[in-house]
């Protein structure tokens, strides 16, 4: 998926040496979100988290030093603790990756629908539009909005003008198969083919 938001870039020793995905797994609580702001704001010590929470992704930011890209990914978890089937990514954007090696940007955009596809493979995916949020925090409180025939999902890309630590970002919301647009999806899809 980092690869296809700037195909010019490849995974060689000339470009890229690797990619490290960094995995968690939580329930994305509001109130965690609303905690680390307090914080902030009131210049206050990050409170404790495991290095595999919710706290921790948040926390995160995707970077690109000596050739290899770190990129974030939390598999969200419903009430019952298992996958509610939402996959949220911070990767690196297509111009971050253009302006680390003097590329051009060849797919200008966030080519969504595609990685959405990639994600979940030979599935016929309805109308997937990206919903652009204005800030990572918008774009933590921004839901899902997937019904039958569209799905609008959350993403935003900070410019390359901003402060490093949130320059050439990418963050999106993926749908995966444990999500119920999914089943539903390929139930249609079974019942079609009887």
């Amino acid at each position: 998926m980092q690869l296809q938001l700037n195909p010019a870039v490849s995974v060689d020793p000339e470009n890229v040496k690797s990619i490290r995905v960094h995995c968690y797994r939580d329930t994305a609580d509001p109130a965690v979100l609303d905690n680390l702001n307090n914080c902030f704001q009131q210049q206050l010590p990050i409170p404790q988290h495991t290095p595999e929470s919710y706290t921790a992704f948040i926390l995160s930011k995707p970077s690109f030093n000596d050739g290899v890209i770190e990129i974030h990914a939390l598999e969200c978890l419903g009430n019952d603790g298992h996958s509610n089937g939402e996959l949220w990514v911070k990767l690196k954007s297509g111009a971050a990756l253009a302006a680390a090696y003097d590329l051009s940007l060849q797919k200008p955009g966030l080519p969504l629908a595609e990685l959405q596809t990639t994600l979940l493979g030979a599935v016929e995916l309805p109308n997937v539009t990206p919903a652009i949020q204005s800030s990572g925090p918008e774009w933590l409180c921004s839901p899902m909005v997937c019904d039958e025939d569209s799905w609008l999902l959350p993403a935003i890309e900070t410019p390359l003008d901003v402060p490093e630590r949130f320059a050439g970002h990418c963050y999106i919301k993926l749908v995966t198969e444990n999500h119920p647009a999914v089943r539903t999806l390929r139930t249609a899809a079974e019942n079609t083919n009887k």
